[in-house]
């Protein structure tokens, strides 16, 4: 029994050590005065794949198509549990995107020291 870990903290140890991207979307909407910052996960990457049909979706960041980066905007906000509206309303109403990317797709713990 000591080798089996209690359930929350096995929870834990998974939070964080999971992958996650280096990469922070700002948009606002015409409704909106203040910006909102989303940063999507793999999970989210994963179902931009499948909306879109990609081969790849760590390609398609290193690729990438504004409906893409305005697509993983919209689903982060909605994966954080934010009232968003359609994907078609979200697109139209859009006043400003901006993001910042690291050169790395993907970032795990912490950077290397070198």
């Amino acid at each position: 029994m000591a080798d089996v870990w209690p359930r929350h903290d096995r929870h834990r140890l998974k939070k964080e050590n999971r992958m996650s991207l280096d990469l922070s979307i700002s948009t606002r909407l015409q409704t909106e005065s203040e910006p909102t910052v989303s940063k999507p996960s793999m999970g989210t990457v994963l179902r931009m794949e499948l909306f879109f049909k990609l081969d790849s979706g760590i390609e398609a960041l290193q690729k990438m198509k504004l409906e893409h980066l305005t697509w993983l905007a919209w689903e982060s906000r909605r994966a954080a549990g934010l009232t968003v509206p359609t994907w078609q309303k979200f697109s139209a109403t859009l006043e400003d995107m901006d993001f910042e990317q690291d050169d790395a797709p993907l970032a795990e713990g912490e950077p290397p020291i070198s």
